[in-house]
């Protein structure tokens, strides 16, 4: 099937590509770099476990989303369309070409305050194009503080003495936390597409900044303010505290484009925490079957449960930490 594709892409792009390597990155998916000689491709083949037709139709629109990002500024990979399509169907598999990006990834250990700020640019463009689409009755984004109750009911039952103590800690703070919800939360919040998948993995940088901001695949309508808090999570927290001169670079960057404030960015953590709970407060995750890069994941949303308070002197905005360079939460 691996030869199927390259063949498929010499007939129906008219791109032989060669020197192909596979290399890392995509969850089950297969991704190669190759070049025709005189740039770089990436080639990505879906998971035929992970995807079924419908999901891949699901990815289709969203790769359409992310083109129409391309003439707005955006850094992003692009796309090689066959047939209007971005994705090829082959007997029984799926695959996709797009042109390879450089870039490096970072952490909230290694990230520099002018990345930061680069990646609040880039977040805010992203947004401000993604708010010029129609958002059709079909587009409108889940009952995410339904989905929280549904899944704090489910957990209950999972609560013993004998569950992980890492989970009985993360599930009755959490469960508290949601009683004490603001009120009419995510009635102060955009609705609109959002990346939706804005970690570490899919932002690539050099010295200076983003150079691409990858993987569109759960792009879809929601609350764009999630991806203010997951950046937030992944970038400017230490899993002992938050970085706030990171955070004041990269609402600098955003409000560029958009106005960000403080209490803005506090309301994004705490969508974040109520989309993201219900995917890591379960006895799985802090057991020793659950490994990898998942694992941050787990530790940022456990940090934002324990740490709930301190979202309230956030929203109070930099001065509530004073003005230095080592200020933290």
């Amino acid at each position: 099937m691996d030869e199927q594709i390259f063949t498929d892409i010499r007939e129906s792009y008219n791109i032989k590509l060669q020197n192909r390597a596979l290399i890392d990155g995509g969850w089950q998916n297969r991704l190669w770099k190759a070049s025709d000689g005189q740039r770089d491709y990436l080639v990505k083949r879906f998971s035929e476990k992970r995807f079924s037709r419908q999901k891949l139709l699901n990815i289709e629109a969203a790769l359409q989303r992310q083109i129409r990002l391309e003439p707005c500024g955006v850094p992003i990979p692009h796309i090689y369309l066959c047939g209007q399509k971005a994705i090829r169907f082959l007997d029984g598999t799926a695959y996709m070409l797009m042109d390879f990006s450089p870039g490096r990834n970072e952490t909230a250990q290694s990230i520099t305050p002018a990345q930061m700020k680069s990646l609040g640019d880039v977040c805010a463009r992203i947004h401000k194009a993604f708010s010029q689409l129609p958002v059709s009755t079909e587009d409108t984004p889940p009952d995410i503080l339904a989905l929280l109750e549904k899944h704090i009911e489910e957990q209950r039952r999972n609560l013993s003495p004998d569950a992980p103590e890492g989970f009985q800690r993360m599930f009755l703070a959490g469960k508290n936390i949601f009683k004490r919800l603001p009120d009419g939360l995510f009635n102060r919040i955009p609705v609109g597409f959002s990346h939706e998948d804005f970690t570490p993995d899919n932002v690539l940088f050099d010295g200076n900044g983003v150079t691409a901001v990858i993987d569109f695949d759960r792009n879809c309508c929601c609350y764009p303010w999630h991806d203010i808090g997951r950046a937030v999570l992944s970038f400017a927290l230490d899993l002992e505290r938050l970085d706030i001169t990171k955070i004041q670079v990269f609402i600098d960057g955003y409000s560029e484009h958009i106005p960000l404030t403080w209490g803005n960015v506090a309301d994004s953590l705490r969508a974040a925490w109520c989309i993201e709970f219900p995917w890591w407060a379960a006895p799985y995750f802090f057991t020793d079957k659950f490994k990898g890069k998942a694992v941050r994941y787990r530790q940022e949303i456990q940090w934002l449960t324990e740490n709930w308070e301190e979202l309230n002197r956030l929203q109070e905005g930099n001065s509530a930490y004073g003005q230095t360079e080592n200020d933290f939460i």
